[in-house]
């Protein structure tokens, strides 16, 4: 990626509606950079603007005031079914927008069977797009834009739509896009999506940009302010903070049953690592107080990843094995180990289930929250998205 060549600029770029005869501002005095072979994630809560900008950006609609300046060609798939005409076919369709992007006859031609191999619509190239599905249209649309020579490409959340087998098709197109430099905005609620494809990201919020970083930093930030129920002070914490801590609680405490309590949630790891990594040993340390003398207790834990997956749940209790006995009134200390390269990089929500022999009484399902920044030694897999990462015991033998 190019580190200082620009390839867009935007300059307090605002949008104003009317809405029952007031003003709404859509866009409020937003500026950034896009760099060559960058891919920008754009996040925030929905009505926060980030349709608005892509489509101010791709000239469907006009800006109020501002200034958008970029080199070379840029196109965008924001809508299924934009930029098509409805009764013509499929393969109609593929040379009307070919043209519009400048190439002759000749090369759309030769291009044709790449676009078409690359939808899967082999059989629907005669058939009037109007019939299409959505996921059809999402097919020949990211098809024709992949196999076009674009210097700036715009992805509105339509990326979902696709297939399994299609969608990754299109992270590896979007590889091979940025190794030849093209820049892409990418919109998406799906989180994970931003953290694994990105390089930088923005939050907007009331159609400003409440932040810009590293995309787990602000999916981090973007939790906050969706969980918090104070969004101005939250919003006002986030202008103030550009970098936020590792982890934090989510819940008051103590959480308290009748039985037993937990006073607090801490987390510890590798005392080398400046920051927790995929290849740190994660320890969740739980501080309890047992309350009465009979019965025993136990905890039980899960982590929710950025796309609300439960990515793992454990307890003791949960074991064939599990022997109930009582506890004494007191202190307790609970350690949970996590081992290193096990879950993938992101952003992930503790929940817990606080049982009584081995009944569960009461469960709390965002507690804290915690990051995990990806480790060097799995650079190359960045854009490969799973739900775990383990580093597996791999064996290759000649026969």
């Amino acid at each position: 990626m190019s580190e200082n060549q620009s390839i867009l600029s935007v300059h307090s770029l605002t949008k104003e509606f009317q809405k029952d005869g007031k003003p709404l501002l859509a866009l409020d005095n937003i500026s950034f950079e896009l760099r060559k072979g960058e891919v920008l994630g754009v996040i925030g809560r929905n009505g926060a603007g980030k349709s608005t900008l892509l489509k101010v950006l791709s000239r469907i609609t006009a800006p109020s005031s501002g200034e958008i300046s970029y080199e070379g060609q840029l196109t965008s798939i924001i809508d299924i079914g934009t930029g098509f005409h409805a009764d013509l076919s499929g393969e109609e369709n593929i040379y009307l927008s070919a043209l519009l992007l400048g190439y002759s006859k000749k090369e759309i031609k030769e291009l044709y069977n790449q676009i078409v191999d690359f939808s899967g619509l082999h059989d629907f190239m005669q058939m009037p797009v109007k019939h299409y599905s959505s996921g059809m249209y999402l097919r020949l649309a990211f098809s024709i834009a992949f196999h076009s020579d674009i210097s700036i490409l715009l992805l509105d959340e339509v990326i979902a739509v696709g297939d399994t087998d299609f969608k990754r098709k299109c992270y590896a197109k979007i590889k091979e896009l940025k190794a030849r430099e093209v820049a892409i905005i990418l919109v998406s609620h799906h989180l994970e999506l931003i953290v694994e494809q990105c390089d930088r990201c923005v939050m907007l919020e009331d159609g400003k940009i409440l932040s810009e970083g590293n995309p787990l930093d602000i999916v981090n930030q973007y939790y906050e302010l969706i969980e918090s129920n104070e969004g101005a002070s939250i919003r006002s914490k986030i202008n103030q903070e550009k970098s936020k801590e590792d982890f934090s609680l989510l819940s008051k405490f103590p959480l308290k049953i009748d039985q037993f309590e937990i006073n607090s949630i801490e987390i510890h790891y590798s005392t080398n690592q400046e920051v927790l990594t995929t290849a740190s040993d994660l320890v969740i340390r739980f501080l309890c107080s047992k309350l009465v003398d009979e019965g025993s207790f136990e905890i039980g834990m899960y982590l929710v990843n950025i796309n609300g997956l439960r990515v793992l749940l454990d307890s003791l209790a949960l074991r064939s094995d599990y022997e109930v006995l009582s506890h004494a009134k007191g202190e307790y200390q609970i350690d949970v180990t996590i081992p290193a390269d096990l879950l993938s990089a992101g952003v992930y929500r503790i929940g817990v289930m606080m049982c009584v022999n081995r009944e569960l009484v009461k469960e709390v399902d965002s507690v804290a929250k915690f990051r995990i920044f990806p480790d060097e030694d799995l650079a190359e897999a960045r854009g490969m998205g799973s739900i775990i990462r383990p580093k597996l015991d791999w064996i290759t033998r000649k026969e």
